[in-house]
């Protein structure tokens, strides 16, 4: 009974080590990504992860903000960045309801936004 329990163990221990390793490749990948974008190499990275699926913890001048694509299959990541930047610059900074005007805007391109 007492091996059971040990295999039992390695078995899920090894299911979340492939789980976990997946996700640090896709991390490495969109940050290798953004990387290649001098002008804002944090939204592409950003966009990239969010285009993979991950929600992701997406810096404005309103704070930070969970992003997550709603849509299957989710937008690639050159439309993900353009859909950030374009609800960043329609919203109105330094507000209050600043944050509530980047989700309104984002939430018919397909996402969801919440605070963090």
């Amino acid at each position: 009974m007492r091996y059971v329990g040990i295999g039992l163990l390695v078995l899920f221990a090894g299911c979340a080590t492939a789980e976990l390793t997946a996700e640090a490749k896709d991390r490495a990948e969109c940050k290798e990504y953004g990387r290649r974008f001098a002008q804002d190499p944090g939204r592409m990275k950003d966009a990239c992860l969010i285009s993979r699926g991950y929600r992701q913890i997406y810096s404005t001048v309103l704070g930070e903000l969970w992003v997550r694509s709603t849509v299957e299959p989710h937008q690639p990541a050159e439309v993900v960045a353009s859909d950030l930047k374009a609800c960043s610059e329609a919203t109105k900074r330094w507000s209050n309801e600043g944050w509530q005007q980047f989700a309104t805007c984002m939430t018919p391109r397909g996402y969801l936004v919440t605070v963090y």
